[in-house]
């Protein structure tokens, strides 16, 4: 039966099998003699047939199964008539009972399906829970809430969704629930699966059977946006009523087309008429009684013809009048608001106070009278004004101030004057006339002021108090005069005196002579005012000229050599330049405004021994005095001339020449030392040999006669040295240039050194493969070669190793010489090299020597157009190192197999030896 039922077979088959079946379950039993079990499965089938498709073909199947059981099981017998009512009575109650059933479960099947379109069709979260709070169901406007997606929640408390604060309020929604009330939360705080809150209203409704309370519905609406809308408009209500009530205006609302109702009106209102705004709104008449009477017909005869009309805005001005009687005028702007759809709202009505500006207003009027009456006088000032900014101009336009304010006067006698004249005052010269200016319209008899200026205008320079004729509330019927302008006759004058920096510079005159008018007090303060400026440009002209001297003596004071100090007669520094700064390591900033005794060391000491002078004369006596700097002591030679104004004191650096002065010194003192000893020894062999009372042998005149070639040689080499750093310092030495092999000039150099050489000494040659030729002149570099091996062997008196070294070298031909000797100090490296400088002046190791073979070599070098130093050995002794320019046009020099090493021993320690200089 349920097959066919979900199959959805056609009543008339089902009867028609149901027939079939009936006849199955009757006519075999015939033979079984079996009428009880024929009855009974007919009224099975005929009960099948009722429960599938209904009691009305169950009641024919019912009917066709009795007549076939009564027919052919029951032999027609009449006692089994009364079972045919049974037999129905129980197919059709099974029929109906079947019936209901499917009703109902198809009843449900609807209600499912229409609570299932309301879950997926609605933007509301729909929720089913348990008693217990878990949650059985969840549709998708809850998933868009909430955005758990239904497996994520379903069979969790509703706890998961509700934050701390709103869950007790959830469990007691719950409990109303399980009694079967419905319950209703609004603005209910919950989280969402991104963690932010969502606020929502919650309905919470029961879901029971008829008998018992079996879950619970929940329909969640998501009013986050709702309540910041009404947020937003609660602000905005607010915002809009502290703006009105803030403004200095009455805000008015009312209904649109009906003025007299009052929505709001702000408390404004009460300050402004003296009425509350409560009285403003129970009194609609209120408004028209306080209309002033010349105005409140215009008024609301425009108010009602604009409501009639819905002309707005509308703008209007009228009279009010106040609770104690006064007139308040006050403007109206009157706008009517309306909604995105052009529908009316309010209207909205402003009423400002306009009284102080009516007020201001009547004011105006009358500042404009005044205006007007003092307008004559206003463009006669801003005449001077402009005649004054015109001369400004003029006088700092240039530096010329003498072309300068000659402009100026004529343009005061085109304005103000018949005449001009500016007197000025030179230092150390007398009063002169330095520009007149005439007006051109004047007649051309009139005479010409004198060249030299009056007596009058002498007194006004010398007392600096102004002068005006006539004087100042005096007629101007008195005569002509012309004790200002002399040779001119004048009606009118003024006399200022031209004063800068509290000094005068001479004076101004300004005359009238055809002019019927004179000069009055407005007159004396133009002509005071544009002496100022006058007096300005005179001063700046001067300042300037000033200052160019001294900016040229500045330039100059930063250039010269010598040291210059200026101190006040107060003993300040006022001037300490470059020179200076240089000489004594000490910055100008940190001596200029400070006193010379606390800036400059050791002043207070050495002021009192300076010689100072009255005058500059070039042969001022000089004091040379010794000063501790920075770099060292050095030595000055100083005096000073005294001024009025304080002293100056020139100073120059003698410590290069004073140490020169001493290398001398100390070199004619070791020339002397060096001379002598050879002298003395040919002297003495000399007179050894000449002694006639003594005999000699062979071998003793021998050893005489050798001690005194060598002695004498001695002499020759210190002579040479001499001479030859004569001829450099005066520039007589001629070099030549010409290739050669440096390993060649090195190889003879230590051959006849070994000749001399002390038997604890080695040499050695070091030369490179691939040489090039050297391009300089070989006597004088084999002279350097010679000069550095016999250095090197006199700063080895404990004997060692000398080592000769060839090399290429950045497209030259370096040669070094390197010893095991005493060695140079890093702090002595950069001197040896000077003139006269020897690095154990006092032979303390017995090491002589005049100072002038390292000058010697490093003047040489220099001058073949190479550079020579030397650099201290990492164990002991040090290593000089020159090189010169190779020759590219020749091919490199042979390549040596080893190097060539000669040693002194088994030589004689004194024997016969080249020169080496």
């Amino acid at each position: 039966m349920l097959k066919a039922r979900s199959l959805r077979f056609p009543p008339w088959l089902l009867l028609a099998v149901g027939v079939l079946l009936e006849a199955a379950a009757t006519i075999p039993f015939l033979w079984l003699d079996l009428r009880d079990v024929s009855a009974a499965l007919a009224i099975l089938v005929a009960v099948a047939v009722a429960l599938a498709v209904g009691p009305r073909w169950g009641f024919l199947v019912a009917a066709t199964g009795w007549a076939l059981f009564f027919v052919f099981a029951a032999d027609q017998e009449a006692k089994v008539v009364p079972a045919l009512p049974v037999w129905l009575a129980i197919v059709t109650a099974a029929g109906l009972g079947s019936d209901r059933l499917r009703r109902t479960a198809r009843e449900k099947r609807l209600a499912g399906s229409e609570l299932d379109a309301v879950r997926r069709s609605s933007s509301q979260a729909i929720v089913e829970l348990d008693l217990h709070g878990r949650i059985t169901g969840w549709s998708p406007g809850a998933e868009q809430v909430y955005g758990y997606a239904p497996e994520e929640v379903e069979g969790k408390e509703i706890a998961l969704l509700t934050r701390d604060d709103g869950a007790a309020r959830v469990n007691e929604a719950l409990e109303s629930v399980r009694k079967g009330e419905r319950k209703d939360l609004d603005r209910l705080a919950q989280r969402r699966r991104e963690g932010n809150d969502v606020f929502v209203s919650l309905s919470l409704s029961p879901i029971s059977d008829g008998r018992r309370v079996l879950g619970a519905c929940a329909v969640i609406s998501d009013v986050t946006e709702r309540l910041r809308a009404r947020e937003q408009v609660e602000q905005a209500e607010r915002k809009y009523q502290a703006l009105a009530e803030g403004l200095p205006l009455v805000t008015w609302l009312s209904a649109p087309g009906d003025r007299s109702s009052v929505i709001y009106v702000s408390p404004q209102i009460e300050a402004m008429l003296g009425y509350s705004a409560s009285e403003w709104r129970d009194d609609a008449e209120l408004f028209s009684r306080l209309l002033h009477p010349e105005d409140r017909q215009r008024v609301l005869t425009r108010r009602d013809k604009a409501a009639t009309n819905g002309a707005t805005p509308m703008q209007d001005e009228y009279r009010l009048l106040s609770r104690s009687g006064g007139v308040v005028w006050v403007r109206e702007e009157t706008m009517t608001i309306r909604s995105p759809h052009g529908e009316p709202l309010y209207t909205q009505t402003f009423l400002l106070d306009v009284g102080d500006r009516k007020r201001a207003e009547d004011e105006r009027e009358r500042l404009l009278a005044a205006e007007r009456a003092a307008a004559s006088r206003t463009v006669e000032r801003q005449s001077r004004l402009d005649f004054l900014r015109e001369a400004g101009q003029l006088l700092s336009s240039s530096l010329d101030d003498k072309s300068a304010i000659q402009r100026v006067a004529e343009l005061a006698v085109r304005e103000y004057a018949d005449w001009c004249v500016v007197d000025i005052l030179e230092a150390e010269s007398p009063l002169r006339r330095l520009a007149v200016a005439r007006n051109e319209l004047l007649k051309h008899n009139i005479g010409a002021p004198d060249e030299e200026p009056e007596a009058a205008v002498r007194a006004v320079v010398e007392t600096g108090a102004a002068q005006i004729i006539p004087a100042l509330g005096q007629g101007s019927n008195e005569e002509p005069t012309g004790h200002f302008l002399a040779g001119v006759e004048i009606r009118s004058a003024v006399c200022v005196p031209l004063r800068a920096r509290k000094r005068s510079l001479g004076a101004l005159t300004l005359a009238q002579t055809e002019s019927r008018d004179v000069y009055g007090a407005d007159d004396l303060a133009l002509a005071e005012d544009l002496a100022g400026r006058i007096a300005l440009a005179i001063d700046r002209g001067r300042l300037y000229r000033e200052v160019e001297e001294r900016a040229d003596a500045a330039r100059v004071l930063d250039h010269v050599a010598d040291g210059v100090l200026l101190l006040d007669r107060s003993g300040t520094v006022r001037l300490w330049n470059p020179a200076a700064e240089a000489m004594a390591s000490i910055r100008a900033a940190d001596v200029v405004g400070h006193s010379a005794a606390e800036a400059i060391p050791g002043w207070q000491e050495a002021v009192d021994s300076i010689p100072v002078a009255a005058t500059p004369d070039p042969a001022r006596p000089e004091v040379v005095i010794p000063i501790e700097t920075e770099k060292g002591e050095r030595w000055i030679s100083i005096s000073g001339v005294e001024f009025f104004g304080g002293t100056v004191y020139a100073f120059r650096d003698l410590t290069e020449i004073r140490h020169l002065e001493e290398l001398k010194a100390d070199f004619i003192a070791t020339a002397s030392h060096e001379l002598r000893t050879p002298l003395a020894a040919v002297y003495g062999a000399a007179q050894t040999l000449l002694r006639h009372d003594f005999a000699l042998d062979e071998g003793g005149r021998d050893r005489f006669i050798s001690l005194i070639a060598e002695e004498s040689e001695r002499l020759g080499r210190i002579v040479n040295e001499i001479l030859l750093a004569n001829q450099l310092d005066a520039g007589r030495l001629d070099l030549g240039s010409e290739p050669f092999d440096g390993v060649e000039v090195a190889e003879r150099v230590v051959e006849a050194t070994r000749a001399y050489a002390p038997p604890e000494i080695s040499l050695e040659v070091i030369p490179k493969d691939n040489l090039p030729q050297v391009a300089a002149d070989r006597d004088k570099v084999r002279q350097v070669l010679v000069n550095l091996v016999e250095n090197a062997i006199k700063y080895s008196p404990d004997g060692g190793r000398i080592e000769v070294g060839v090399e290429p070298s950045n497209g030259g031909v370096r040669f070094h010489v390197k010893d095991e000797g005493l060695g140079i100090p890093p702090e002595e490296q950069g001197r040896v090299f000077e003139k006269f400088y020897r690095l154990d002046p006092q032979m303390t190791r017995g090491v002589g020597g005049t100072g002038l073979g390292l000058y010697i070599c490093n003047e040489l070098i220099d001058r073949m157009g190479g550079r020579i130093w030397v650099e201290a050995n990492d164990g002991k002794g040090s290593t000089f190192f020159f090189e010169l320019p190779a020759d590219e046009s020749a091919p490199p020099a042979r390549r040596l197999p080893e190097p060539l090493e000669v040693h002194a021993r088994g030589f004689p320690a004194r024997a016969h030896r080249t020169p080496s200089l």
